[in-house]
């Protein structure tokens, strides 16, 4: 039943191309206005301006920063469009224990994963600008960050396999919607959550001069 509302490959790729160049145009335009005054902290004894610049690792931390951050704004429609799923479901009669409780839980996800993320936007600044106090917040978003991604990714993918593969589990029509609007959209953001966690940690050393 799934595969007859999934869209063409081509058509999902495209549509996953625009919505990422889209979606960088504005931690792009505020990494290039704090890069540049953040390069005075990078500067040593003998050095020329021009050589003055974060560490590429710290760039990209930063940048991520950004980004991930930047979609958490956007990421708290997705806990009001699992509310109006709730709705719906009560309002038509086809809600079920579990698929009511699967619908709350992927809305508690996407809201936990908004709120972690709009405080990666100061943190990336700091990250540009050599605040060693970045440091331990670094390292403390890092274990926290890995920890919510993996559970969201991991929680996310089950219930993914559960709707898509047991019959008569969830509702046909809810089942698509579920799949395409939340369960995935968690799991995709889970997953670059993740990566930003990891490079979190290395980010921070560099940052306290442990690592050039």
């Amino acid at each position: 039943m799934d595969a007859a509302f999934s869209l063409p490959l081509g058509i999902t790729v495209g549509v996953a191309v625009l919505g990422a160049l889209l979606a960088a145009i504005l931690p792009t335009c505020l990494y290039l206005y704090v890069e540049p005054r953040g390069r005075v902290q990078w500067g040593v004894a003998g050095d020329t301006p021009s050589a003055r610049r974060a560490p590429k690792l710290v760039r990209a931390s930063a940048w991520l920063s950004f980004a991930v951050g930047q979609l958490g704004f956007l990421w708290l429609l997705l806990p009001a469009w699992c509310a109006v799923l709730l709705y719906l479901q009560m309002k038509l009669g086809f809600g079920r224990t579990f698929s009511l409780g699967l619908t709350a839980a992927a809305g508690a996800s996407a809201l936990v994963q908004a709120m972690l993320a709009l405080r990666l936007i100061p943190l990336g600044v700091r990250l540009l600008s050599r605040d060693v106090r970045a440091c331990s917040a670094a390292l403390a978003r890092r274990r926290l960050q890995i920890t919510a991604s993996v559970t969201f990714l991991v929680g996310s993918a089950i219930a993914s396999w559960a709707v898509a593969s047991v019959p008569g589990l969830v509702h046909p029509w809810l089942a698509a919607t579920l799949q395409w609007t939340a369960l995935r959209p968690v799991m995709a953001y889970a997953a670059v959550c993740l990566v930003h966690g990891l490079l979190l940690g290395q980010c921070a050393r560099v940052v306290a001069g442990e690592t050039k």
